[in-house]
């Protein structure tokens, strides 16, 4: 898989959202509302966070190709901010302008450049593929779960496009270089699900994910994204297999992953 083919699917890509039920009548309860409505605001607002920097950086690179994706996957992230933002306006739930974990994620992704802004991207986008699932779960919104299976799929593309780029654009370094930058980006993916879950494990719960399931759920999705990350490891989505539930979490069969085929 090439930049150019990441480029590809994100162009036909781009009517994912044509056929959502925007008609349907459902409104949230209000303990649906309690549980789901904090974390909708964040995530709302992280999704659409803009990326002057990260198109800057990318265009510096002189890849054309990536370049491309990357106003691409920026467009895709800016068009699940609308979707969530569109739901939330008809269910009474105000937009936030700001959120003090997305200030300090926009922090953490500046410092050093392309490929560790990359690496928080993709640490962000591993808690959304557990956040989202919960979500699905946790209404019985058919708009809402449309929407989550949506971005779910568009997210498997995001985690490729990324572990390609971490692939091919960092710097080689030695075993103990190595080391250390796994264990931090490690550190990094506990921090941040664990933060994730304190704040928002009523929606996290609400969609069936205890502690103990929501920290499983993490270390599976993140071992994943690691692995493709390393040169010999294929680049593929999963497709259509149930998602194992912990014993802390909801019942087994509850999310199917959307079926997506992407040749290596």
């Amino acid at each position: 898989m090439t930049f150019a083919d990441v480029k590809t699917y994100f162009q036909t890509n781009q009517a994912r959202f044509a056929d959502l039920a925007w008609d349907d009548p459902h409104q949230l309860s209000l303990t649906q509302k309690r549980a789901i409505s904090a974390s909708l605001q964040t995530f709302q607002r992280g999704e659409g966070t803009g990326g002057d920097h990260l198109l800057a950086l990318a265009d510096q690179l002189g890849d054309a190709d990536y370049a491309a994706a990357m106003r691409l996957f920026i467009q895709e992230e800016e068009g699940h901010a609308e979707m969530l933002g569109q739901f939330m306006d008809r269910q009474g739930i105000p937009r936030l302008k700001s959120h003090w974990l997305h200030e300090i994620f926009r922090g953490l992704g500046r410092p050093l450049g392309l490929v560790h802004m990359v690496r928080v991207i993709l640490t962000a986008e591993v808690v959304a593929t557990v956040y989202y699932k919960a979500l699905f779960n946790a209404t019985f919104s058919g708009l809402l779960q449309q929407i989550c299976r949506r971005i779910l799929l568009d997210e498997e593309m995001h985690l490729i496009y990324h572990c390609l780029a971490v692939r091919q654009l960092s710097p080689p370094r030695n075993w103990l270089g190595a080391w250390f930058w796994r264990q931090f980006y490690r550190g990094l993916m506990a921090g941040t699900a664990l933060t994730v879950y304190l704040s928002y494990r009523r929606t996290l719960r609400a969609g069936g994910y205890g502690l103990v399931g929501f920290c499983a759920a993490i270390r599976t999705e993140y071992a994943r994204v690691e692995a493709m990350q390393r040169g010999t490891a294929p680049l593929a989505v999963r497709g259509g297999q149930p998602v194992a539930t912990a014993a802390s979490a909801g019942p087994a069969g509850a999310w199917q992953w959307p079926s997506l085929n992407v040749a290596r």
